[in-house]
């Protein structure tokens, strides 16, 4: 592992800034934003100019385009709702400044056991403090209770289950790497980290009964099933469909006897206010692609409430030219997953992962209201791409 060690001797600053963003200290994490910009625009300000990209120009465009609009039709509140004329300049530097991080990491550090350990670092990383909260919260009273709670920082705040939940994406995505069985040595020890980090996360998943979590984790597998299908012996798939079957039958099976790990997800999936909530979506879906022309500058003052979904809820606040930017972008990442797995494709344990990630972000994409809610998520989805970026370029 001396590829890491030399990466870590050499990057403690970077790591170490980016370690605050990540755990997100007394809801303050963002705040990082503005150092880390300003660290690439004295200090790697060659880099920066030199390393711009298609999917860079873009993300630029997108976040200020998106502040710009956003200056005039939202103020108050904070960043996690979507609220603040403070965080104006945030939006607008944020995007491009992870975006470019992620792609000067794999760019001057051309190592897949670099790549892992940033997976790594960035999904323990968004998810610890989470984690070690609900946990506490799982010993003090079990699984029953409110899906609101609280983290460390703050004891008398609470957080909304669904947003508790997206902190686990990256960790509950890799559930399908744990059955890539063509593996060396390193990505073994991987695979265990991933395997602990996974079954902490689902205990945690289980807790505030997140939907959303538990869909990305039968998806991840569904994805792997179908990437290693024709990729690999017929030997590997029988115990690839056989094992992940098994796995799918205990939980339907724990779920039927209502073990006491299931006990909030069956309130809620016997609570007919959720079941609605949860499938009025495609209604809110609707509406919003009949605003997208009907308010071209965003509709967040006639209709407050999100749209949850990260695209239609960036057009709900800031109009339709933000939305086509981040849409066209969105895109980009696409062929980039596809240009991705065609350098190697022999090194299935990689390319599961590359896979298993951008689904789960897409997944949460899909049904939340991301810049306004999960913003943090937004800027690791971006991290990540840079990463993509740099490795394509190598």
């Amino acid at each position: 592992m001396k590829e890491i060690r030399l990466f870590i001797k050499r990057e403690p600053i970077l790591l170490f800034m980016l370690l605050i963003f990540l755990i997100n200290p007394m809801f303050k994490g963002y705040y990082m934003c503005y150092i880390l910009a300003l660290y690439f625009l004295t200090l790697r300000l060659n880099f920066f100019i030199t390393s711009i990209d298609i999917k860079g120009i873009l993300l630029f465009f997108f976040s200020v385009s998106y502040s710009i609009i956003y200056s005039f039709t939202v103020s108050g509140a904070t960043i996690e709702s979507g609220g603040g004329k403070i965080f104006i300049s945030l939006y607008a530097i944020s995007p491009i400044t992870f975006y470019i991080i992620g792609k000067y990491f794999s760019t001057t550090y051309p190592s897949y056991k670099v790549y892992y350990f940033l997976f790594l670092f960035l999904a323990l990383g968004y998810s610890f403090i989470p984690a070690i909260s609900i946990i506490k919260h799982i010993i003090e009273g079990g699984f029953m209770g409110e899906r609101k709670l609280s983290l460390l920082w703050n004891n008398q705040e609470v957080i909304n289950g669904t947003v508790l939940g997206a902190f686990f994406t990256l960790n509950i995505a890799t559930l399908g790497t744990l059955f890539v069985q063509k593996t060396i040595g390193y990505e073994n020890k991987i695979k265990f980290i991933s395997f602990v980090a996974f079954i902490i996360s689902l205990l945690c998943v289980l807790r505030v009964a997140s939907r959303t979590q538990l869909g990305i984790a039968l998806i991840s597998l569904l994805v792997t099933i179908f990437y290693l299908m024709f990729k690999q012996s017929l030997k590997r798939n029988i115990f690839l469909i056989l094992s992940t079957t098994i796995l799918i039958f205990v939980i339907f099976y724990m779920i039927s006897i209502n073990s006491v790990y299931f006990n909030m997800l069956n309130a809620r999936n016997n609570d007919a206010e959720e079941l609605l909530s949860a499938t009025g979506r495609t209604g809110l879906w609707l509406t919003a692609l009949g605003n997208l022309t009907k308010y071209p500058f965003g509709w967040v003052k006639s209709t407050p409430y999100p749209a949850h979904n990260l695209w239609l809820d960036v057009a709900r606040v800031g109009g339709i030219i933000p939305f086509i930017f981040l849409c066209i972008f969105t895109i980009s990442s696409i062929f980039l997953i596809i240009k991705t797995l065609k350098i190697s494709p022999s090194n299935h344990y990689f390319n599961n992962t590359i896979l298993v990630l951008f689904v789960g972000f897409m997944t949460v994409f899909f049904v939340e209201p991301i810049i306004e809610g999960m913003y943090l998520l937004f800027l690791i989805f971006c991290f990540y791409t840079g990463i993509l970026s740099g490795y394509v370029k190598n």
